[in-house]
């Protein structure tokens, strides 16, 4: 990879000034400098890749392109020409279209009328708008999701749909505007092989038709593959920039972290018995041993979700499950709890109480335990959250910060922490490493790996095939309607399971 400031030799040279561009961009919030003397630019036609481990400035760069944040100095410049873009409205009509992590929908309304938004199409009398005109607005959403083998009802709320679901619509509004450049935030996290090609598939297209594509993504097998230039951030700077064939998976872990990348997972842990299974299902049963790691995959749709959710307690209907050999019916999540079953679902906001600190986060789930004659034992209570924030690595080491302002991967450790002050046996994991980069996802998995040595039982759904082959002992294979098949520890890897699933 080449060091330092990006590529600007004479064979790379651009003869048109580039789509859009920062220059010398340098951001503060408080104390704490996000970016320093940072340059990055896209050119028309091209897909930048930009990677880096949380808080090493991604986020930020990118909100600055899309108007949600002003640079303190620097400039930004959209085909070689200076602009102030002071609000992703300008941003928009500047050309520049961003799919955040956070999905820009409106949870009440339909499907057709999220596409819709800030172009509804109108019904006339005499020249004048006098309704929307939702027929139209329903054909023009089932035209723009069967692009992407999603063919919904139309008038579904988008609040009864899916991440995934979610995440597709909204690539779809954005993909609805003409844009000049566009910029993806983690686009395939939440989604399946079928519907990553087919992004794929559009993001070529609007390649070749000239659109400059920013690609934020922690998954680097992905940046590879896909992008014609990538930039790496480290602590606010520029430490790399690479043209196609030029960088390796390795090369980038080694750019972002300082180190050496380390694909070691799994260790041998010896199997315990039965500590949770579904009793409503035989043949096909999900069940999880003490000291052991098992994975759902599936297709969008599979039902992995559901699984996961049931398992919980949130079900459609009360689920039976056996505990340790004893029946119980989980009716809510409390009684999940009270069983010994923890959940991290897959958005971390579903996990936290974002405006309370990171303290009572932790603390929430075992009030009870640590309380002495209905008062809270703080001290006890203060002790646990110290020795966690250590144990999982919990940066800013501050009980007292709110947990809306933490890293993602600092708010996955606190939902897993609480587990873990609770004392749990089982952990439901829901899409645990979506969004967060590789050095704290290696820092996630062995927390997994701890907690099943340490005699718990561990249940995890994800999107990434590559991570539930190194991860787990053994991993169940869910095919929408015909049941599931599962796959033991020899038989894990990515080209069986994907076979497995249907993909």
């Amino acid at each position: 990879m080449t060091s330092g400031t990006p590529i600007s030799d004479a064979s790379y040279a651009p003869a048109t000034p580039a789509a859009a561009s920062a220059s010398n961009v340098t951001k503060h919030f408080g104390a704490t400098k996000a970016l320093e003397g940072v340059s990055f630019d896209v050119m028309a036609g091209e897909i930048h890749a930009l990677v880096g481990e949380n808080g090493a400035g991604k986020s930020t760069l990118v909100r600055i392109l899309d108007g949600v944040h002003q640079p303190d100095a620097g400039t930004v410049a959209i085909d070689g020409r200076p602009c102030r873009l002071a609000s992703p409205r300008d941003a928009i009509a500047a050309g520049i279209v961003m799919i955040p992590q956070e999905l820009r929908l409106v949870p009440a309304l339909s499907i057709a009328e999220n596409l819709a938004l800030g172009d509804l199409p109108v019904r006339r009398l005499l020249g004048i708008p006098v309704l929307v005109d939702r027929a139209r607005m329903r054909q023009q959403a089932r035209a723009l999701l069967a692009e992407r083998d999603f063919i919904p009802d139309p008038d579904r709320r988008v609040d009864s749909l899916s991440f995934a679901e979610r995440q597709l619509v909204a690539i779809a509004k954005a993909l609805r505007r003409r844009c000049r450049v566009l910029i993806l935030d983690e686009p395939t996290a939440a989604l399946e092989k079928r519907e990553i090609d087919r992004l794929f598939g559009v993001l070529e297209r609007m390649r070749r038709q000239g659109t400059g594509i920013i690609y934020v993504s922690h998954r680097l097998d992905e940046v590879v593959a896909l992008a014609d230039r990538c930039t790496v951030l480290r602590d606010g700077r520029v430490v790399a920039t690479s043209r196609r064939g030029e960088f390796s998976v390795g090369d980038l872990v080694e750019a972002m972290t300082g180190r050496a990348a380390d694909g070691r997972d799994r260790t041998d842990t010896p199997r315990g018995g039965v500590l949770l299974e579904d009793a409503a299902r035989l043949a096909d049963a999900i069940s999880v041993h003490s000291g052991e790691v098992v994975g759902l995959a599936g297709l969008l749709g599979s039902g992995a979700d559901r699984a996961l959710r049931r398992l919980f307690g949130l079900g459609e209907k009360p689920s039976v499950v056996r505990v340790n050999g004893e029946p119980r019916r989980l009716s809510a999540p409390a009684c999940a709890v009270a069983a010994g079953i923890g959940m991290v679902p897959g958005e971390r906001r579903l996990g936290l109480v974002m405006n309370q600190s990171v303290r009572d986060n932790i603390l929430l789930p075992s009030l009870t335990r640590l309380s002495r004659g209905g008062r809270l034992d703080r001290a006890t209570g203060d002790r646990l959250v110290a020795g966690l924030m250590d144990l999982l690595d919990i940066r800013p080491r501050r009980p007292d910060a709110k947990a809306s302002a933490l890293s993602g991967g600092n708010q996955q450790k606190v939902i897993l922490a609480k587990w873990l002050a609770r004392e749990v046996r089982v952990l439901l994991l829901d899409e645990p490493t979506q969004g967060i980069d590789v050095a704290v996802k290696t820092q996630i998995h062995a927390l997994i790996r701890d907690f099943a040595r340490r005699g718990g039982g561990v249940i995890v759904s994800s999107s990434d095939l590559v991570e539930l082959a190194r991860l787990c002992d053994a991993v169940m294979a869910l095919r929408q309607g015909t049941g599931m098949q599962r796959l033991e520890r020899s038989e894990l890897d990515e080209t069986r399971l994907r076979t497995a699933i249907g993909g």
